[in-house]
């Protein structure tokens, strides 16, 4: 029986191990506490400070998030365990890293700036009339992120690196998950379209026809030399295809293949770490998310919600609620993406009514 260790213990940890449960594998997680949603579901639990004999008793070593124990990352890759590779965790511990290695290999990106500190940022916004600046450690979920015009510079106090982005008047945000094997093999679910609030992913729906998306996942995916599944951000703008960033691991905009595909990307990350047979995802129906952020739904809200045909809700099991924090999602399935469009509208009232902002 093959033992996959996990690093980190949150809501995609759970759903690696409840997805894949009935496979002959024994789940290892290693985790901050024993309170952590994946805790309840891997046969067995480690703390951070015991990375070394969560590594030692694992064939293989995969993270449900980029901002992990760098020791365990680190002592895995050594060990030579760790997929996907150290590399593509690096690049995202630094977004201006990101930047460059994307325009590096001829990928097409927005155009950016770095700076190294706050007087560089200072003497670099009068590059672009609009941008975003973006702390380049540690951010996700619209986490360090500023926006600004010439006549509007928000206050920052971190002292950087930083990155400054040229604002991209995008027509819509899009994303694409994909996989690659230990022998080169590159599969796909189609790409979604993504409906954000406050640099957070509110909901999203597919499949959604992109031409070239595909193209840009395995040419990325093959220049880090990438083993299992990643999840690809686009901004799509006349057609036009840009990438914002990537994500090294199952991703939240891939959620709706739980529903909607002959196997879901949970399933798929973990086959093609551990180096089962993999083969093309097939898409059944319209299938989409919406995620529940900063709230825990009351009993008569899980009622309305269950009620519509097509949806089936999944909790993370978190005990702490608070502001702009996954909670959960719900998954919604449709005939046509007409109805997969109201379905979501109907539930986002449910969940959050007129009080968004206060959630989110």
């Amino acid at each position: 029986m093959k033992k996959l260790g996990i690093i980190g213990g949150g809501q995609l940890g759970l759903m690696m191990i409840l997805e894949s449960r009935y496979l002959p594998i024994h789940f290892n997680v290693l985790v901050e506490n024993r309170n952590e949603p994946a805790c309840k579901f891997a046969d067995q639990v480690y703390l951070r400070d015991e990375y070394r004999d969560f590594v030692d008793n694992s064939d293989i070593v995969t993270f449900e998030f980029e901002h992990v124990d760098e020791r365990a990352l680190d002592y895995a890759s050594r060990q030579n365990k760790l997929r996907p590779n150290i590399n593509s965790v690096s690049l995202k511990r630094q977004r201006m890293l990101e930047k460059q290695f994307l325009l590096n290999n001829g990928l097409p990106v927005g155009k950016f700036m770095i700076c190294h500190n706050r007087k560089e940022l200072m003497d670099s916004l009068n590059a672009f009339d609009r941008g975003v600046i973006k702390e380049s450690a540690g951010g996700y979920d619209g986490k360090g992120q500023y926006y600004y015009s010439k006549n509007n510079v928000p206050e920052i106090r971190s002292n950087g690196p930083f990155v400054v982005e040229e604002f991209v008047d995008y027509d819509y945000e899009a994303s694409i998950i994909a996989c690659r094997t230990e022998n080169g093999e590159f599969f796909s679910y189609d790409p979604s379209f993504n409906e954000n609030f406050r640099g957070m992913l509110l909901w999203n729906l597919g499949p959604r026809k992109l031409e070239n998306a595909m193209d840009l996942a395995k040419k990325l995916m093959d220049s880090l030399d990438y083993i299992g599944v990643m999840g690809l951000e686009l901004f799509v703008s006349d057609g036009k295809l840009l990438i914002n960033e990537f994500a090294p691991r199952v991703h939240n905009s891939g959620h709706h293949t739980l529903m909607g595909n002959s196997i879901s990307q949970f399933e798929l990350h973990v086959r093609t770490v551990l180096g089962f047979p993999v083969m093309q995802p097939v898409t059944f129906t319209n299938t989409g998310i919406i995620n529940i952020i900063g709230k825990t739904l009351t009993d008569n809200e899980t009622e309305k919600i269950m009620s519509i045909q097509g949806t089936r809700l999944f909790s993370y099991g978190k005990e702490e609620t608070r502001r702009r924090r996954k909670m959960g999602h719900i998954c919604v399935s449709g005939e046509s993406q007409e109805v997969l469009l109201n379905n979501i509208e109907k539930i986002k009232n449910i969940v959050y009514g007129k009080e968004i902002e206060y959630y989110i």
